[in-house]
């Protein structure tokens, strides 16, 4: 699975990211990867990678073994269209970072249509 993340402020794209979930044989692992507009790398060694720690019907969790950039990201689904990601960031120095992001899936066109549960069916 692959993601991408592009964080603006006043119309200038700031930071990009571009994460992968990939399935190896010593389990699921979440990479990421930030760039500069121009595409230049801010991880200078490679992508980050965060293992699977725990997944059930409504979140996963991902743990970085190496360092602590991020430590832990941890994505909560709120509904179909809705989830957050918290990601814990442990510098070398100072007090632990937590970020937070809401995501909305966003529609090219119409919304696709639901089926009421009162919804019934008629023939002619």
């Amino acid at each position: 699975m692959l993601g991408s993340f592009q964080l603006t402020e006043g119309g200038k794209t700031l930071v990009l990211e571009f994460f992968t979930l990939t399935e190896e044989p010593d389990g699921i692992k979440l990479y990421l990867r930030h760039f500069t507009p121009s595409l230049t790398p801010w991880e200078k060694t490679g992508p980050t990678v965060l293992n699977l720690l725990s997944a059930d019907t409504k979140s996963v969790v991902f743990l970085n073994p190496a360092n602590g950039q991020p430590k832990q990201d941890v994505l909560t689904r709120i509904d179909a269209d809705t989830y957050i990601s918290r990601s814990i960031i442990v510098p070398d120095k100072g007090d632990a970072q937590v970020t937070e992001i809401t995501y909305h899936r966003l529609y090219q066109g119409p919304p696709p249509k639901r089926k009421s549960k009162h919804q019934g069916s008629s023939s002619n």
